[in-house]
Formats: structure tokens, C-alpha cells, sequence
């Protein structure tokens, strides 16, 4: 075969390439010695421009390197290009002939694609000196600035203050969370001051939520503002962490900041009732709510009954924020199969235990109040959807949901019991005291919620609504005894008097006294036992004088003590007995009444016939 039939076999075919982009690199020789692709010393002169005698013209001329654009700087030069291919198009169209009746309209779209250019041109020019986010916003605590290991310690006070307000916090047990043992506390305190360069964020969350409810114990000015910084650096600790990615520490982390903000019921910066969901959130994420047998992966004893508590006092928090903010529970029963904490203290298991035994119930030790109070969730969780209105029962079922809290009642030990505050406080510690006294007003709302559908000013005539009407008396008269011997024993020579524990937790107490005797208000004491008629009105009169020195500190107890005026107000206008002087803790222009009939029924809407 010749050469030219093969011609056309052999063609050549090149792949088309695209133009190579040349790197802008710096100069590594004089403008001489590249001229002649001569290698160059990069001296001033060089040694090849010395040999040709041309030494002054050399120069090393370094080309600096463009820094790389950004991405938003390549999003506006292509907005640029589009800009201008269409203000070329335009002016194409407005060269051509016949086009006079679309000019103006032309030379005003022109006008306009020039002053977008104008204003991203400006807007390229602030980018550049706009300063940076170092972290996204967060959907719950919000803009924060990202917080460093230097940051945490310039944010503590010292070694030896820190001890203090630590030790005041595990100190109080009545105020602590039961999810923090003291022991794994103190070896992880002790790690964070030897190297806090390495401390785990989360876990710094948790020393400042500490930090800040310790410092706000002694009721001060100076601990109050400090506390509040405490929570500030928590939060920051707490993004930063990035607690939303479910990691260790997460779920307890969330828990003791929501427990600290609770002592500032003042900051509405932080809805209390949604950090709570998120909480929630993130430990079914974590599997906090499971039994341990159902883990794939192996859990210490331990482990487990770290998770129980951190869940007890997650489903604690719950009701009391169904029943503040009048919202529905976010733990519901069949959707959690974990069981109860043990009763066993801090002293009796560690991390390195293989079994846990639970103590006898005969001691009040720190346990055995959540053991007892996690039992009662369960039931007080459907009395408050049932006196809310999300699942009213009738007559008969509520009846059992009382015999459901008999049955609870009936079994706390003789040591949770309250028989005399007075002798509670003489024989038991403060925390003991307490813990008593809490019991008791959380039996008691329970009471008066169960009862509160059926008290319907509508059928007044009704042996029900008697029957409601008749036990919310008695039960708000037992509720204030014991809140008037609480206050008794906070005056000077009390055993609870000048006690830390006492001023922190008793809005709380406050809390449930006002839901109690809410009732009382709208129905008063007509027709009240003779027997009984001086030993009421003396009671109500007492709590009239003890609570409004507590108003300006707790606005629930302000609330208690404008129920006390009302209710005082309906005896006197139907007895003959004369009103004594209180002074009348209300803003101007505001009746208690009306104020609080807003509050009670209003705001839950249940009962709805009522308000017209």
C-alpha cells in the first residue's frame, strides 16, 4: 500500500486544549538575567550582570501575589458581567433605527441597571471591612461570642472563690440536682485547675450554671449580678460546645443551665419552657429515656442511674412548666421506659461500682426525696392535663385520679411526712425541712386540681361542685397553716431563720400556695362553720401579715398575698367582723381581682364560661 492511500489513516488529530493559565509566582531572578533565561544569584547586582558590566540594569522586581477572591467578591463580579452584557444590550437597541417609542423606557432601564452597579460596588466595599462571625447565631441563646479556654478562665474568679461557691452549692442539697455526683464533680474539678487548656466546653457549661446558683445562695446584690454573669459565660460555653450535636455532657449541660435560669425568673431573655423541650430533645436523642437493657452498647451501673436522675428531674421540670405556662407536658408515659432513681447517695456508689443496692427508707437522705417525687410525676402529670383542659375527666374518673394520689400519699415515709414544721426543724436538718414541706404543698395542688374543673359558678346547686368547693377550703386552710409555720420559723429565733437554702427555694413554695388557694377567689367563704369562723379568719389575717414582706422578692408570693386581700375582703362584707389595715400590694389602676382572674382563667381557657 502506497503512502498516499494510507494518507488518509494517518491523519494526526489533536485534542483541542484549553488556554493554560500562567501562575502569577514571584520573581526569583533580576529583570536581565530573565531576559536572557541566564540563571541569576538574586544578589544587587547579581553576579552575571557584574561579569557583563551592566550592574545598573539589574533589578529584582518581586510581583506580589494577589490574595484569592472570595466568594462573595466572585457572586458580585459575575452580577458585574451580567450587569454590563445588559446595558450593552440595551444601548445595541437603542442604535437601531424605529425604536423611538421604546427609548424612554430604554434609557430608564439603563439608568437603573447603573445604579445596581453603583450599589453593589458599594456593598463589595463594606464587605470588605464588615468584621467576621466567628460562630452562626443559635436558635435558642442566639448571637453569642464563641468562647475559648482563655476565655473560661478569665471568666472564673479565683482558685480559692471558686472552692467557696462550689462547696456552698454541693453544700445545699435541697438546691442541687440530683444528677451531679459530688464525687465525679470534685475528681473533674480538680482535672479542669490542673490543666484547664484541655477542659471539655460542655463541661464548663456545667461549672458556671454551678458557679451560679452557689453564688446566688446567700441572697445578695453583689452574688445576683455575678450569678447572672455565670449564666452568660454558661450559655456561651454551651454553643460553643455545640450542645445541639448531642455529644457527652450535652444533656447535662442543657439541665443545670435550665436550673440555674430558674433562680432568674426575671431574664426573659430565655424561654424557660422551650430551653426545657430542647433539653428533652437532645436526651431522647441520647437515649436518656430508655431502660439500659434496651442498649445495643454496655452501660455501667453507674452510667445508669446517672441517666435515671438527669431523666427525673427532666420530667420535674416538665409539670412544673405545664402548670406555670398552662402548656401541655412535652414527656408523655408510654414514650419512656427508664425507671426510677435508686435511693442511694453519693457516699455509696462511684464510677468503679458494680452493683447498686438501695438504702432503707427510714433516713431522709438526698435521694430518697427524688425517688418518691419521681414516683408522683406520673399521676400529677395527668391531674394537670385534666385541670387544664387537655383530657378533663368527669366526675367518677377524678375520683381516681384522687384515689391515684391517696395511694402515693399513703406511702411516703414517716420521715417526708410533715407533722409540726416547728419540731421538722428542731429534729431534722434544713434540706430535711424542706423537702417535707414541699411534699406536703405538692399533695395539696394536686388536691385542689383535680377539684377546679368542677368548681363552675354555673351550677352552684350541684352536690359535685359542694363537694369541690367544700375540699378546696379545707385544702388551701391546711396549705396555709403550714406555709404560715414556715414563716414563723424564718423569723429570728426560727430554725430556719437566716438559712440560705430557705430564700432560694421558697418561690417554689410560693408557687404552689398560689395555685392552691386560686379557687378560693372566685367562690370566697360565704356560709363559713361557726366553729370553725374565728380560727379561719385568724389564720387568713396571719398569712395576710407575714407574706407582703416577701412580695418584693417573689412575685408569687405578691400574688398569694393580693389573694389573701381578696379573700379577706368577701368574709368581712358578709360578716360583721371589722377589716384590719393591710397595706394593698397593687399597682394603680389594677383590681386583684380582675388581674387575677385573668391569670387563673384566661390565660388556660379553661372554664371559659365563666369570664363572660
Amino acid at each position: 500500500m502506497t503512502n498516499q492511500s494510507l494518507a488518509g489513516h494517518i491523519t494526526k488529530f489533536r485534542v483541542s486544549q484549553t488556554p493554560r493559565i500562567k501562575r502569577n509566582r514571584p520573581a526569583v531572578s533580576c529583570s536581565t538575567c530573565r531576559a536572557r533565561k541566564q540563571k541569576c544569584d538574586r544578589q544587587q547586582p547579581c553576579g552575571p550582570c557584574q561579569k557583563r558590566g551592566v550592574e545598573d540594569s539589574c533589578h529584582l522586581d518581586s510581583t506580589p501575589r494577589p490574595p484569592p477572591p472570595s466568594l462573595a467578591n466572585r457572586g458580585n463580579t459575575r452580577v458585574q458581567n451580567e450587569l454590563r452584557q445588559m446595558q450593552s444590550l440595551l444601548q445595541s437597541l437603542l442604535s437601531q433605527p424605529n425604536q423611538d417609542q421604546a427609548a424612554t423606557s430604554c434609557d430608564t432601564l439603563a439608568a437603573g441597571v447603573d445604579r445596581i452597579r453603583q450599589a453593589i460596588s458599594g456593598n463589595t466595599s463594606s464587605a470588605l471591612t464588615a468584621p467576621q462571625v466567628d460562630q452562626p447565631p443559635d436558635i435558642v441563646f442566639g448571637s453569642l461570642a464563641k468562647a475559648t479556654s482563655e476565655d473560661v478562665l478569665a471568666a472564673l474568679p479565683s482558685r480559692q472563690c471558686s472552692d467557696k461557691i462550689v462547696s456552698t452549692y454541693l453544700n445545699a442539697r435541697h438546691i442541687a440536682v440530683p444528677f451531679i455526683h459530688i464525687h465525679q464533680f470534685r475528681r473533674r474539678y480538680e482535672a479542669f485547675w490542673n490543666n484547664p487548656e484541655s477542659a471539655n466546653l460542655l463541661w464548663a457549661s456545667i461549672l458556671f450554671s454551678v458557679l451560679a446558683v452557689g453564688t446566688i445562695i446567700p441572697d445578695d446584690k453583689e452574688g445576683r449580678c455575678q450569678s447572672s454573669a455565670f449564666i452568660s459565660m454558661s450559655a456561651r460555653c454551651l454553643v460553643s460546645g455545640q450542645y445541639s450535636t448531642a455529644t457527652e455532657f450535652s444533656v447535662e449541660a442543657l439541665a443545670m443551665h435550665l436550673h440555674a435560669r430558674c433562680f432568674h425568673q426575671e431574664d426573659s431573655n430565655i424561654n424557660l419552657s422551650q430551653l426545657h423541650a430542647l433539653a428533652v430533645r437532645i436526651a431522647q436523642q441520647r437515649g436518656y429515656h430508655l431502660a439500659g437493657d434496651d442498649f445495643l452498647q454496655a452501660l455501667t451501673p453507674f452510667q445508669v442511674e446517672m441517666r435515671r436522675r438527669v431523666w427525673y428531674y427532666l420530667q420535674y421540670y416538665d409539670v412544673l412548666l405545664s402548670l406555670e405556662h398552662g402548656l401541655p407536658p412535652v414527656i408523655h408515659e408510654d414514650t419512656y421506659s427508664i425507671g426510677h432513681p435508686t435511693n442511694v447517695t453519693d457516699d455509696e456508689f462511684d464510677e468503679e461500682s458494680k452493683i447498686i443496692f438501695s438504702s432503707p427508707t427510714t433516713e431522709a437522705y438526698a435521694a430518697l426525696p427524688c425517688v418518691y417525687m419521681s414516683q408522683l410525676l406520673p399521676i400529677l402529670r395527668r391531674i394537670v392535663c385534666h385541670a387544664l383542659g387537655f383530657k378533663t375527666y368527669n366526675y367518677k374518673d377524678a375520683l381516681f385520679l384522687r384515689s391515684q394520689l391517696e395511694t402515693w400519699y399513703r406511702s411516703i415515709p414517716r420521715c417526708l411526712c410533715v407533722h409540726s414544721v416547728k419540731n421538722t426543724c428542731l429534729t431534722n436538718t434544713a434540706s430535711a425541712a424542706l423537702h417535707r414541706v414541699l411534699f406536703q404543698l405538692i399533695y395539696n395542688t394536686g388536691i385542689a386540681l383535680i377539684y377546679r374543673p368542677f368548681l363552675n359558678i354555673m351550677s352552684l346547686e350541684n352536690k359535685n361542685f359542694k363537694t369541690a368547693l367544700d375540699l378546696s377550703r379545707k385544702n388551701a386552710l391546711r396549705s396555709i397553716e403550714v406555709y404560715i409555720e414556715v414563716g414563723q420559723e424564718m423569723q429570728s429565733g426560727g430554725g430556719l431563720y437566716h438559712n440560705p437554702q430557705v430564700k432560694a427555694n421558697l418561690p417554689v413554695n410560693d408557687f404552689f400556695i398560689t395555685m392552691i388557694m386560686a379557687p378560693l377567689e372566685f367562690f370566697g367563704c360565704p356560709d363559713l362553720p361557726q366553729s370553725q369562723k374565728g380560727y379561719i379568719i385568724h389564720t387568713l389575717e396571719t398569712a395576710a401579715q407575714l407574706w407582703p414582706t416577701r412580695s418584693c422578692v417573689s412575685s408569687y408570693a405578691l400574688e398569694s398575698s393580693r389573694l389573701l386581700q381578696v379573700i379577706l375582703a368577701d368574709i368581712y362584707s358578709s360578716t360583721s367582723i371589722e377589716r384590719p389595715m393591710y397595706p394593698l400590694y397593687s399597682k394603680p389602676g389594677k383590681c386583684p381581682l380582675a388581674m387575677l382572674w385573668n391569670l387563673w382563667f384566661k390565660k388556660w381557657g379553661w372554664l371559659g364560661e365563666l369570664v363572660d
